[in-house]
């Protein structure tokens, strides 16, 4: 019977312990505001694009980003106080004009009006000085296996002396793929154009975040890895290399160490990063996203994966290719255009830098 009384004295205990909490409270960002956007020294037309966390519908593609804000008024103004109007283009996606091109040593800052009168706005930022690639090259590695040849790249930034500087670089690749024609048709049919050299660009939205920290004034490193000796078509890399601010730096370096987050008990709290833009006229209103303003430098590299590689591993290579049906001989194409289970297909040739 004692033991039945302590039974049921614990469970008293226990339960009074349990509290009711009223007032507890998330943040809904369904209604948040996703703006991304980017000026820079180079050729334009830059881009705005506009839309809300929520509307993701499954049957309609165009939302894969959250539903598009459109007719929405977007300007972008300098530090002199000229306006420049955006067009939409598509829905959520925003164009300057033809012919406009951001000014070194300019600031700007972006302005949004929406349909439902709420304005949102950048805070301003200075297009620093294009920066210079101090090296970009490469090389081959040879082996005794193709599957563990490899061409170094090699990379770095000059970077001036006596300053603070910041640079965010992002990468694109074009790697080239070929097909195998089909058999000519039996004369007098005349034989049809085979176009089979094509692009194909793989989505990569990683970027390079550097800094100079202790190393002002000396060549700052990118680490590009090495691409791999499959095949003897050509492999471009493009660089476009920004000189950005500490803000925005800080911005990016925050997504990336929220994007490596392991689960770890020492890892950081996850948190919503909140960029350079905001509802000045609701201040309850999620605003998401960058305006980036920055110096830029484009610069792409082809390697070569024919000449200049030795005869017997171009022999290797050449069983290989065939061997693994790298020209996709079972499935002759006259137009590599048509090949759509070649993913990120650009067709005949790369877009303009």
């Amino acid at each position: 019977m004692r033991h039945l009384l302590l039974f049921f004295c614990a469970l008293f205990l226990l339960s009074s312990c349990e509290t009711e909490i009223e007032d507890f409270q998330t943040q809904n960002l369904s209604s948040a505001i996703v703006v991304y956007g980017e000026i820079s020294n180079v050729d334009g037309p830059y881009n705005v694009r506009l839309n809300y966390v929520s509307g993701y519908s499954p049957y309609d593609p165009t939302q894969f980003s959250g539903q598009p804000i459109t007719d929405a008024n977007v300007r972008l103004i300098d530090g002199n106080g000229k306006e420049t109007a955006y067009y939409e283009k598509s829905k959520g996606y925003y164009l300057s004009p033809t012919g406009f091109k951001g000014e070194i040593g300019q600031k700007y800052k972006l302005r949004i009006k929406l349909l439902d009168g709420k304005t949102i706005e950048s805070n301003f930022q200075t297009i620093n000085a294009a920066p210079a690639l101090a090296e970009f090259s490469y090389s081959f590695k040879d082996a005794t296996k193709v599957e563990d040849m490899r061409f170094p790249l090699t990379a770095s930034i000059k970077d001036p002396k006596a300053t603070e500087d910041f640079y965010f670089v992002k990468r694109q690749d074009f790697r080239q793929f070929l097909l195998t024609c089909p058999p000519p048709p039996a004369p007098p049919a005349p034989v049809p154009p085979c176009n089979c050299k094509c692009w194909q660009a793989p989505q990569n939205t990683q970027p390079y975040l550097v800094d100079d920290f202790l190393l002002s004034g000396k060549n700052l490193s990118l680490d590009l890895g090495q691409l791999p000796y499959e095949d003897f078509n050509d492999w471009v890399v493009q660089l476009d290399v920004y000189s950005v601010s500490k803000e925005t730096h800080t911005y990016w370096k925050r997504l990336e160490d929220q994007r490596k987050l392991n689960g770890g008990i020492f890892d950081k709290v996850p948190a919503q990063v909140i960029g350079n833009l905001k509802c000045t006229s609701d201040p309850t209103q999620e605003v998401l996203g960058y305006f980036m303003v920055g110096g830029l430098t484009q610069k792409r590299l082809t390697v070569d994966r024919f000449n200049g590689i030795p005869t017997e591993a171009y022999q290797k290579l050449l069983f290989y290719v065939d061997f693994n049906n790298v020209r996709y001989k079972d499935i002759p194409l006259w137009n590599c255009k048509d090949a759509a289970f070649i993913k990120y297909n650009l067709g005949y040739s790369l877009p303009p830098l």
